[in-house]
């Protein structure tokens, strides 16, 4: 079977397997979204080119870019809805080209599907509150294509700051395991990034989506 095939009926397989049980902080949710599957996608079902990308913020785990993640050949497969683009913004946090997603109010990302396995913890991304209005609150979420229900993990709210340029997240919890057994090898995963609520106006930056594809200390 050829590598593409085999990734793309990981989606269908996690409906057969026993769930694991829900994290107590965790809020997910049964929602009809289907990730784009790209080159990217296919590339990543394979263990990924790394390095020490956030070594100049003392995290010295080894990142990979997530499909599409640095918006340098715009979009890149990724979804958008609600006005959500492509735009200039300047070099980023990462010293990086000069595209970034840009979310208005009530916008929305989804990133194209990569495949992941119980090696990948977490991962990370970098926002700027663009227009200086205030805080603005960006809704990160893991997506799950293939199961039937609780498809979407709310995984943490980042505050864009007003008036701070570029900030790196905190490390977010991808959960690779969510819906499968331990030692269940690749599944597919997206990320989608929103602006769920925000003063009229407001607009939000989103750069450099990290994944991190071994547990390092």
């Amino acid at each position: 079977m050829t590598r593409i095939l085999r990734c793309a009926a990981i989606a269908a397989a996690t409906l057969a397997c026993t769930a694991t049980p829900a994290l107590a902080d965790d809020e997910y949710i049964t929602d009809q979204v289907a990730p784009a599957w790209t080159a990217g996608s296919a590339e990543s079902c394979a263990d990924p080119v790394t390095a020490p990308l956030l070594s100049a913020f003392k995290d010295n785990d080894f990142y990979a870019l997530a499909p599409g993640g640095d918006f340098e050949n715009g979009a890149g497969g990724w979804q958008l809805t609600g006005g959500a683009s492509v735009e200039t913004s300047g070099t980023g946090l990462l010293g990086s080209g000069d595209g970034a997603l840009a979310l208005p109010v009530g916008a929305s990302g989804t990133s194209p599907t990569f495949c992941v396995d119980e090696r990948y913890p977490h991962f990370r991304l970098t926002v700027s509150d663009v227009d200086g209005f205030d805080d603005t609150n960006v809704r990160v979420e893991v997506v799950y294509p293939g199961l039937a229900k609780d498809n979407v993990r709310k995984a943490k709210d980042v505050k864009a700051h007003r008036n701070r340029g570029w900030e790196l997240s905190d490390r977010i919890n991808l959960d690779p395991l969510h819906g499968l057994k331990k030692g269940a090898g690749w599944r597919l995963v997206a990320v989608r990034v929103s602006v769920p609520s925000g003063k009229p106006g407001a607009k939000v930056h989103v750069d450099d989506v990290l994944i991190d594809p071994r547990a390092r200390a």
